[in-house]
């Protein structure tokens, strides 16, 4: 074992860590500052707003850690995959983000979503490598592309796919986000080709209560993110980075909260809120 890497990686990772929580502190302060607007329980006032969400709220385990993470260096043998009809495109790869290209493509199905789903799904189990640790996250039609995520425990790794770029001076590719499957339909809805990263990952410090859902709820109704006459898609927890140094990452645990007219991140452990997209009103 190189002893001098690994206490770089520890002091790195520890100096991270601090960031973060230097941040969370930030964040708890200020939100204590906030006026609530009501003291009314929470169901009452998405009624008075008319907000709907059908489905029941998600089961969770209410304390949770922080983890770390790095982009995964992939072997040479991890990027030659099996099926003589994936081929790398050594020219668009590096050792942290793969480029593939299919020699035919892949029929899929149209109509039915969860069909269209399940077989992406199984297409990864059965030809990627840790295909396995992806689920589904996004389908933009618009651009014909298919976004997976890496899971971890269960959870998955939240990332803007809107807003990703090399950062200026990186010598890293991060032309992809972290922890992610980017599959590319052609205008027949044909898979033609894919990108992988993925993350390593440990756990980081104790284990502390998180927010429930509801109060992620009543965050985005405090702060008008959630008003009269919307409709909650989806309520998720997974993990979210807002802090890191290099390719070192912090993820906090957060509530992934998808409505009709946006989607947003309320960080469970600190209440703060990332917009991922939001349309005007």
């Amino acid at each position: 074992m190189d002893w001098k890497k690994t206490k770089s990686i520890f002091i790195l990772t520890f100096l991270v860590l601090n960031l973060f929580l230097g941040y969370q502190l930030y964040q708890k302060n200020d939100i204590n500052n906030i006026a609530y607007l009501s003291e009314q329980p929470l169901e009452e006032r998405l009624a008075i707003n008319k907000i709907s969400y059908q489905d029941k709220l998600p089961k969770y385990k209410a304390e949770q850690t922080l983890i770390s993470a790095q982009r995964y260096k992939f072997t040479e043998e991890e990027q030659e995959l099996s099926s003589k009809n994936i081929s790398l495109d050594e020219d668009a790869s590096t050792d942290i983000t793969l480029h593939y290209k299919l020699e035919e493509p892949i029929d899929l199905p149209e109509k039915d979503t969860k069909d269209l789903i399940d077989e992406l799904g199984k297409f990864l189990e059965e030809n990627v490598t840790r295909g396995k640790d992806y689920r589904f996250y996004e389908w933009d039609k618009e651009e014909k592309i298919i976004w997976f995520n890496q899971v971890y425990l269960e959870k998955p790794i939240f990332y803007n796919t809107a807003n990703f770029e090399t950062p200026k001076g990186s010598e890293l590719d991060y032309e992809a986000p972290n922890g992610m499957i980017k599959f590319k339909l052609d205008d027949k809805g044909n898979l033609t080709e894919f990108t992988q990263t993925y993350l390593g990952i440990m756990r980081q410090g104790a284990f502390q209560e998180i927010i429930t859902p509801k109060k992620a709820l009543g965050r985005l109704l405090d702060t008008s993110h959630l008003k009269k006459g919307h409709k909650i898609k989806n309520i998720k927890l997974g993990y979210y980075s807002l802090v890191g140094v290099g390719d070192l990452q912090v993820y906090a645990p957060t509530w992934l909260i998808e409505t009709e007219n946006g989607q947003y991140l309320v960080n469970a452990t600190d209440s703060s809120i990332q917009v991922l997209s939001e349309k005007e009103e």
